[in-house]
């Protein structure tokens, strides 16, 4: 007769159990396939500066783990370049990540999912009692006319050095951002202490960048995002798997998953790291993606 043994199945990326079962069937002498999720130090998406991974891509992850019982899950923590790297990884097993903005050359060696993550776009980010100061540069939706901004002498910016934002928005950038109204400065954290300084008058963020710096550095300012003319459509982006056979079979059980719930639920790990005002932004944008059956 076969002797019961115990079995706890761990997910590193997680930072602890994910269930413990008592097996007594030989099929549990056969092993699961590892599934390695490679994770890059992207804060608010992943906080890896703790001995327990945190962050909503870290808690979107979670939740899919969970929902593939089926393979044993661990974590990789790695820089952009070695996450990437670790996606060509065809010998040593399933590499995915939940991060990754699909692209024409990422597609040749990395199986996509359908749209996971939703983020609202770089935004321009002021003090709230700061807000009528930049009425006069809304339009009629309240969207910030960046151009018309920067033109401005009389409100000053900070960047970080050499950080690309997007591609309109480098655009309106590129002209001011060597001017004494821009200061470019090399750490991101910086930027909302400058801000609660009264330093400068705006920034640059991803508004869930924003409401973690503000969180973890000035807990008692009250700031407002304004979002970008031609600027505000939401960022996707999905869970991509090495490019092998095991790899793309993984994919597939991914997308069955979305497929099994259309309101993406776990997109709300993503909410919780918004101000109320960008919740508000960010739940009727995701109502307008799923309405409009893009995802």
């Amino acid at each position: 007769m076969e002797t019961a043994r115990r079995r706890w199945l761990r997910c590193g990326a997680f930072g602890g159990v994910l269930a413990m079962s008592l097996v007594t069937t030989p099929s549990d002498l056969t092993a699961k396939q590892v599934l390695t999720w490679a994770v890059p130090p992207f804060a608010p998406a992943f906080i890896t500066d703790q001995s327990t991974l945190t962050g909503y891509a870290a808690d979107t992850q979670n939740w899919f783990a969970q929902h593939l019982p089926d393979y044993d899950h661990q974590v990789l923590k790695v820089p952009l370049a070695r996450l990437l790297a670790e996606m060509r990884n065809t010998a040593d097993g399933i590499r995915c990540s939940s991060t990754l903005i699909p692209t024409p050359d990422r597609r040749e060696y990395i199986a996509f999912a359908k749209t996971v993550l939703l983020h609202l776009p770089i935004s321009v980010v002021i003090r709230a009692t700061d807000f009528d100061r930049f009425k006069p540069f809304l339009n009629e939706n309240g969207h910030i006319l960046l151009w018309r901004l920067l033109a401005n002498a009389d409100l000053d910016a900070a960047v970080r050095v050499e950080r690309a934002y997007g591609g309109l928005v480098d655009s309106h950038l590129e002209r001011y951002r060597k001017s004494d109204r821009v200061i470019e400065v090399a750490d991101d954290t910086k930027l909302l202490k400058l801000l609660a300084l009264k330093r400068i008058d705006w920034t640059l963020y991803f508004p869930s960048e924003a409401e973690y710096y503000r969180r973890q550095f000035t807990p008692d300012q009250r700031i407002m995002t304004l979002p970008i003319e031609g600027n505000t459509n939401l960022l996707e982006a999905t869970i991509g798997c090495g490019n092998t056979p095991q790899g793309r079979a993984a994919i597939a059980r991914i997308n069955a998953i979305i497929d099994a719930n259309p309101t993406m639920p776990w997109t709300d790990f993503y909410a919780d790291w918004l101000n109320e005002q960008d919740r508000n932004w960010f739940r009727d944008a995701r109502e307008d993606f799923i309405r409009a059956g893009i995802y």
